[in-house]
């Protein structure tokens, strides 16, 4: 069964998204991922979005997200498979120097820092970024606007 989770476009002023840098504590294989989590026995998504950004940012206040996107996913961490079912937030924040409260064990062993990116960074990194073409996708809902249903980016 999926478990479900939260994944979090935090932007700020300037349409920079926050991203956590890890290496694989087993494949040592390196990637670039959004703020987010599994949700928590009778958590709504907002809910479990505030404590997720609270625990790996430090951020005291995040505003309200928006629903943008949905996906369904499985990938490998620490030798193990996992799937997860993903909602996405669009959360707009002032910028802010990451500072995290309470990470897990694993992720003290494999996070190894945090940076803002710009869309054209984004699209012409060659560093691994997840999920894939995660700048492309940035730029077309910023461009759209915020969709009236989540769009799934399953792959």
């Amino acid at each position: 069964m999926s478990r479900p989770t939260v994944k979090l476009l935090i932007l700020d002023e300037e349409d920079r998204l926050l991203l956590i840098h890890s290496r694989d504590p087993k494949s040592r294989d390196e990637c670039w991922y959004p703020v987010g989590g599994g949700l928590e026995q009778g958590e709504t998504l907002q809910q479990a979005a505030v404590r997720e950004a609270a625990e790996e940012t430090g951020i005291k206040e995040l505003p309200t997200g928006h629903p943008v996107w949905s996906r369904d996913h499985t990938y490998t961490y620490n030798g193990r498979e996992v799937e997860v079912h993903e909602d996405w937030l669009l959360h707009r924040v002032i910028n802010f120097r990451p500072a995290p409260a309470a990470l897990t064990k694993y992720e003290r062993s494999s996070i190894l820092g945090f940076r803002w990116w710009s869309i054209p960074e984004l699209r012409s990194t060659t560093e691994t970024v997840s999920p894939p073409g995660l700048g492309q996708r940035l730029a077309d809902l910023l461009h759209s606007g915020v969709p009236s249903t989540p769009i799934d980016i399953s792959e």
